[in-house]
């Protein structure tokens, strides 16, 4: 039962704060990936507990994971960092090999990594004035 001054939402609320339809949100909770509603029919209201888990849904989703991974992972103890998604035989990635040079090759799967392109662009300038300055003997930049 929920506390006298704890907040009530109603769909639409929940549609605005999260920016999913309410289309999707009534999906979800045919997928038992949100409680259903406090009460029933047109009495019926959603608490901070529904708000934080469409927000968990989504954070997760955008991180690339399946609405089957979110589902095992709701239904198991909670992680304290968005998981990466679990990979599957079959599984495709791309990955970007960089060749620094002889004997030296970076390799950087996007997705897992997070990074933008100009970011590993940047990451391999970076490695490479170390690299440089190895070979010179010299001072170099640290990474």
């Amino acid at each position: 039962m929920p506390m006298k001054d704890e907040k009530h939402f109603t769909l639409d609320d929940l549609s605005a704060l999260t920016g999913l339809p309410k289309r999707t949100i009534r999906f979800y909770m045919q997928m038992d990936l949100v409680p259903k509603p406090e009460g029933a029919n047109r009495g019926a209201y959603y608490l901070a507990a529904h708000l934080d888990r469409l927000l968990e849904i989504r954070k997760w989703q955008k991180a690339g994971l399946s609405l089957q991974r979110i589902s095992e992972l709701l239904s198991g103890p909670r992680p304290a960092e968005v998981p990466g998604p679990l990979r599957r035989s079959g599984d495709v990635s791309v990955r970007s090999h960089i060749f620094l040079r002889p004997g030296v090759e970076l390799v950087i799967d996007p997705r897992e990594a997070g990074l933008a392109p100009e970011e590993a662009a940047e990451l391999t300038q970076r490695i490479l004035s170390v690299l440089d300055g190895s070979k010179k003997g010299g001072e170099h930049e640290s990474l």
